[in-house]
């Protein structure tokens, strides 16, 4: 009786959707409904980062259709949208745009070979069990992150939006110093049709946020576009789609074009999976359940192998559109299969209906998904809490307008680590003094930092000392200094420094050498050098040690009280 449920997980592990499967008829009503309405913003924003990425509308639907199917079979989010979304789309321009050198056909081989190659690094990155790596991204880092990438979006979509030259070479700031030398070129015609879009669209987000705003502002545009002949009046059209699906097979481009995509690859892969975990988490925290880091890999991978296999480009999850599937309580990917299907329905069936879709609305459509990456708020909450997170923002974002998108991602990984190396490299050390709240059996009886407390007591010829943080090559040194400078202060001169080792979880080697040279030096000086608070692994770190001969035995204590009592008893 016991086999079925075991053998159960190990079926929903390895396929997750043998979970919801099961539950289709309960769910199907809700999620039909759930699957209509992100519908209807899926194609609107599609066709947008299509033409983001640099290739025609229609390609965003098609990397939509697998993408949507893959992650539904995979997926272990039950309201993740998965497809095309700004990040990837606009770093698959900025990548493909020079190697491509103005062919069109192999510029779309090489957005798909880019979304097959990101695939294939996310998959195996599930594989080797690498979920934990977003983590390297700090909040800060993707807080600037975005804001230089929002910016750089709106800048791109700025020509279509008036009927200006795109501005080509250089930063964000000498591109945007182009583009307002051509302020005189501006098409007025199609700088009404994106004022209105985009007006339009903001104002159903903000008073009817369950209208769906992407298609109310597409069927308007298409409608108004015939009305008044936008394209007499020089207004840029889509034009009709192909009323085909999409070539199946591997991108037809040379193995060359692969390798140099590789690190472009890598980069989107670290932003589509940082994006979508962080939003399966969310929905996942208020769904009440799980979901799986590594099996989240393994699915947006293959959503992206699916993707350019049939025609697409790098893809990842929409928080925007997964927001709409939890405001119609979707309960299961089933929605995803059925979007699928609407997807394919849009592109054989409203392919003619798009033709007079003026692109000044897609940019509209792109620039208000965007806005809320800004995230203005957040930057003046760094501000407020922490200046060395607010710089890590700030730097973030100017390493995004400065160095490009692709370039801005290799500085957001570089800054986390230095950040991180740098609070490793200087940890906070305090000194203690002993407070009396009463009787030693008080609560109040402790020890405490005596730059916040200086009330606090010491004793003549003794420092107690408190390193928060494990000690290891890159604070060693630091460690070595604080204890010297607090050994030779002092009247009357220091005897004894006490570690309270409470927060030190780990010593390694360069640590251990420097504490075996630290204690003969205090030695020569006649001063004693003693630990208490011990965790049990550098207890026995401090045994090898010993046996190997790289420090003496120190004295160590179970608590402070016991090591200050024994400092008093023999003194």
């Amino acid at each position: 009786m016991e086999a079925r449920p075991k053998w159960r997980a190990i079926i929903v592990r390895a396929l997750p959707a043998a979970e919801w499967i099961p539950q289709w008829r309960q769910n199907w009503k809700r999620d039909s409904v759930a699957a209509l309405a992100v519908w209807a913003m899926l194609v609107p924003q599609a066709m947008a980062y299509a033409t983001l990425a640099g290739v025609p509308p229609v390609y965003g639907l098609y990397a939509a259709i697998v993408g949507l199917v893959l992650y539904a079979v995979l997926g272990t989010g039950r309201e993740l949208n998965v497809g095309p979304s700004s990040g990837p789309a606009i770093m698959t321009a900025a990548a493909v745009a020079p190697l491509a050198a103005g062919d069109g056909d192999k510029y779309i081989a090489l957005c798909a070979a880019l979304a097959l190659i990101t695939g294939v690094v996310l998959a195996l990155g599930g594989v080797a069990r690498l979920g934990f790596v977003a983590e390297f991204l700090a909040a800060p880092v993707l807080v600037g992150y975005f804001i230089g990438l929002s910016l750089t979006i709106v800048l791109t979509q700025l020509p279509s939006m008036f009927g200006v030259p795109a501005a080509t070479g250089g930063d964000f700031f000498e591109k945007l110093w182009n583009l307002l030398g051509q302020a005189g070129e501006v098409s007025w015609w199609t700088a009404a049709a994106t004022l209105a879009s985009l007006a339009l669209l903001l104002g159903l987000q903000r008073f009817l946020p369950r209208v769906p705003g992407s298609l109310v502002v597409v069927v308007l545009g298409v409608l108004v576009s015939r009305v008044l002949d936008l394209p007499e009046k020089g207004v840029a059209v889509v034009g009709p789609l192909p009323r085909a699906l999409p070539a199946f097979g591997l991108p037809d481009v040379s193995l060359s074009d692969y390798r140099t995509l590789v690190w472009t690859a890598v980069g989107i892969a670290l932003l589509a999976y940082s994006e979508s975990i962080a939003a399966a988490r969310h929905f996942a925290r208020e769904g009440g359940y799980e979901v799986d880091a590594n099996r989240e890999l393994v699915a947006l991978g293959a959503a992206n192998i699916g993707a350019g296999l049939t025609q697409g480009f790098p893809i990842d999850a929409s928080v925007s559109r997964t927001t709409v599937a939890q405001r119609y309580r979707q309960r299961s990917q089933l929605a995803g299969l059925i979007n699928a299907l609407l997807v394919v329905v849009a592109v054989l069936a409203l392919g003619e209906f798009f033709a007079d879709l003026p692109k000044a609305t897609l940019a509209a459509i792109v620039v208000a998904a965007v806005l809320p990456l800004l995230r203005r708020r957040e930057l003046r909450r760094l501000w407020r809490l922490d200046l060395a997170d607010f710089a890590l923002a700030t730097l973030c974002m100017f390493g995004v307008l400065f160095a490009g998108v692709l370039g801005g991602i290799v500085i957001a990984v570089i800054a986390s680590l230095a950040a991180f190396v740098y609070r490793s490299f200087t940890p906070h050390v305090a000194v203690l003094g002993r407070l009396r709240g009463g009787e030693e059996g008080n609560e109040d009886f402790g020890f405490r930092d005596l730059s916040r407390h200086p009330e606090g007591e010491t004793y003549p010829g003794l420092v107690i000392l408190r390193f928060d943080q494990e000690v290891f090559f890159a604070n060693a040194a630091l460690f070595r200094d604080h204890v010297r400078v607090l050994a030779a202060q002092g009247d009357p001169p220091v005897r004894e420094v006490i570690v309270d080792a409470s927060a030190i979880t780990y010593v390694d080697t360069t640590g251990l050498d420097m504490l075996g040279e630290l204690q003969l030096e205090l030695e020569g000086r006649g001063v004693e050098l003693v630990f208490a608070r011990l965790k049990g692994e550098v207890h026995d770190m401090f045994e090898r040690a010993v046996a190997v001969g790289v420090i003496k035995p120190f004295r160590r204590f179970p608590t402070l009280r016991s090591a200050v009592a024994d400092y008093l008893e023999n003194s």
